[in-house]
């Protein structure tokens, strides 16, 4: 069961969707201090020590028997496509890799509704169906998008949205009784067995004394860390255990807005596709998550019944 999201929630939900909207914009200025590999290694070992002041709490309150569980969810939701989205990007286009984004809360409610028992309701496929056509515009209509791919990278891609669905389902299914910080301190903590061989291999640490001597890289690189690392996912994982787990993955739908407005600041134009986009992608959110609900009548009918 379920309950509708309340103010509280929503203002979880725009948090959220700043800390992983501003997040592009500190792996670009990553980059220019560390590669891709570093700055995934680097980014689970700063998560893992922004949350250890919970994770105390977290040995306290979570039994033993759970810790494989949360290694998985960890794995699949974060450590994983920290490396498949940058390797499938060598062959397929930035506007394709957008678009292929935006199916994480399909792939979400799809496998929710298949093995998890989530049931199904007219408003959240209706809105989810109207969010996804709005990302679509917003990626597909870009003044020289370009859409190219190569099969084995496209696949791997692909394969991103569904490990976010199963992730989002197996934390609200198996893991909703633990309070969400915790449990992702005890999260990030699992991940140090891969994070801090893969720092060290990669040269991540030796690279950074180097990098603070060139420019502001890692300061962009903690903030990525603590925000779009370990608050952002302390924050999805408290909304998956309150509401619908459709809700929570809508934020991947709200995340491009984030870079219009950025953008715009910034001097950018705003295009018909962004405005239309930016139009789709509210009401399909606002459906998805009972704002707009499609099933009042079949609600009341039920209650009259």
């Amino acid at each position: 069961m379920h309950r509708n999201p309340d103010w509280k929630d929503w203002s979880v939900l725009v948090v959220l969707t700043l800390f992983w909207g501003f997040s592009y914009y500190f792996i670009k200025h990553s980059l220019t201090g560390f590669n891709p590999t570093q700055i995934a290694g680097l980014r689970m070992f700063f998560s893992a020590l922004a949350l250890l002041p919970f994770l105390g709490q977290a040995i306290r309150l979570i039994p033993g028997k759970y810790i494989l569980t949360i290694f998985l969810i960890g794995l699949i939701g974060s450590f994983l496509p920290a490396f498949m989205y940058p390797w499938a990007q060598q062959k397929i286009s930035s506007s394709l890799a957008g678009i292929i984004n935006a199916f994480t809360p399909v792939c979400t409610y799809g496998i929710g509704i298949l093995l998890f028992m989530v049931p199904r309701e007219k408003s959240k496929i209706a809105g989810t169906l109207i969010a996804l056509t709005g990302a679509v515009v917003l990626v597909a209509f870009k003044p020289g998008a370009e859409f190219r791919a190569e099969g084995l990278h496209l696949f791997v891609a692909f394969l991103v949205p569904v490990l976010y669905g199963f992730n989002g389902n197996l934390i609200k299914s198996r893991l909703g009784q633990f309070p969400g910080i915790p449990m992702t301190a005890m999260m990030y903590a699992s991940l140090l067995v891969l994070s801090i061989p893969l720092s060290l291999m990669s040269g991540a640490f030796a690279r950074i004394p180097a990098s603070l001597a060139e420019g502001n890289s890692f300061y962009h690189l903690l903030a990525l860390s603590v925000l779009g690392s370990a608050l952002a996912m302390a924050l999805f994982n408290v909304l998956i255990q309150r509401v619908h787990v459709l809700f929570a993955a809508s934020v991947t739908y709200l995340m491009p807005l984030v870079s219009i407005v950025v953008g715009w600041l910034d001097g950018e134009q705003i295009g018909w596709n962004d405005l239309m986009g930016f139009a789709c992608i509210l009401l399909g959110v606002a459906t998805m998550n009972g704002l707009l609900s499609l099933d009042k009548k079949q609600q009341s009918e039920e209650i009259q019944s």
